[in-house]
């Protein structure tokens, strides 16, 4: 069955899925509980909970999971599951066996369920905002892969993220910006409020080791602007353009000066217009594999015609391959 977006948009839906009708009571011990990969959020003030669950005698509510494959994966419950880890730590034992209610899952159902109580029953940090995001990305493009969800043409995953999370598909940008680029450095003073969104997202753009010389100073206290950040991106921006400029400047020089060596070396019967034309493709090709990085969907979408029509041509005119020529 297709998957439609305004079902997470919706309460009700949102409502049936976060119930725990059909969930069923058991008591582990809490080593026995897998904290996936997919609960990355940040938890605050465990100390201070760690202290209400002793004073309480225990959780007064159980935590939720998701049975996947036979492993009791948690669903809900992720501050308190690390306070017990407090307290046992601490020698008290008798914390370690836990109340919880469990579900059978398949795992795109516990992402699913995972997703939605983070999303809509917490109140994240950017951070938080960051993961949510990357989260959100894998689970549709899992549903995608299996036919759970069928976007509509000329929309775009970010757009649907934005949807579903709230915020603006510029926010969702600048978020994968930071965690597709900031190192972990960056990402940890993110994380720790000593960097805002914005002033991690212009770290981003910048070398690792600049990159982790402003996580320094933002871990040392130093007050670390956006706009400072964004100036030294541009620097470094501009002064790259200069050299890839520089050295575009002498391979086409190079190409130039080869085709004039071509020029002077071929007699009157060889085909000096035809070597010539082959040499500019080649040096055309060159460049594009240099700059393949700044291609959108458009222009790959043109070159793979390109590509195809190339082969067409070979096939009507019966031509044997030319090597390294078009």
């Amino acid at each position: 069955m297709a998957f439609n977006i305004t079902d997470i948009l919706n309460s009700k839906t949102r409502g049936s899925m976060q119930s725990e009708e059909g969930y069923t009571d058991i008591k582990l011990h809490y080593k026995d509980i897998v904290v996936t990969k997919h609960n990355k959020y940040s938890v605050e003030e465990i100390n201070e909970l760690a202290t209400g669950i002793h004073m309480a005698g225990g959780l007064q509510q159980p935590l939720l999971l998701g049975r996947v494959n036979g492993e009791y994966w948690l669903a809900s419950g992720h501050r308190r599951i690390t306070a017990i880890d407090v307290l046992v730590q601490e020698g008290e034992e008798e914390f370690a066996e836990v109340p919880c209610r469990y579900k059978d899952m398949t795992e795109l159902e516990f992402r699913m369920q995972l997703l939605i109580g983070n999303t809509f029953n917490r109140k994240p940090t950017d951070y938080d905002k960051m993961i949510e995001a990357q989260e959100w990305k894998e689970l549709l493009q899992q549903m995608k892969a299996e036919g759970a969800f069928r976007p509509e043409k000329g929309t775009r995953t970010r757009d649907y993220i934005a949807m579903i999370m709230g915020e603006a598909t510029g926010t969702i940008g600048t978020l994968q910006q930071i965690s597709n680029n900031a190192t972990d450095a960056v990402k940890e003073q993110f994380e720790a409020g000593t960097l805002s969104m914005t002033a991690a997202a212009e770290a981003s753009k910048l070398p690792e080791e600049d990159q982790n010389a402003i996580a320094e100073a933002a871990a040392a206290g130093q007050e670390t602007r956006a706009a400072e950040i964004k100036a030294m991106a541009e620097e470094k921006e501009a002064q790259q353009a200069a050299g890839e400029e520089e050295q575009e400047e002498q391979e086409e020089e190079h190409a130039r000066a080869t085709l004039e060596q071509m020029k002077e070396s071929v007699s009157d019967t060889d085909t000096t217009k035809e070597e010539q034309e082959n040499a500019r493709r080649l040096h055309i090709l060159k460049m594009l594999e240099k700059y393949y990085i700044y291609m959108n969907e458009d222009d790959l979408r043109c070159l793979e015609a390109m590509l195809e029509d190339c082969k067409r041509r070979k096939r009507e005119y019966g031509l044997d391959d030319v090597g390294s020529t078009l």
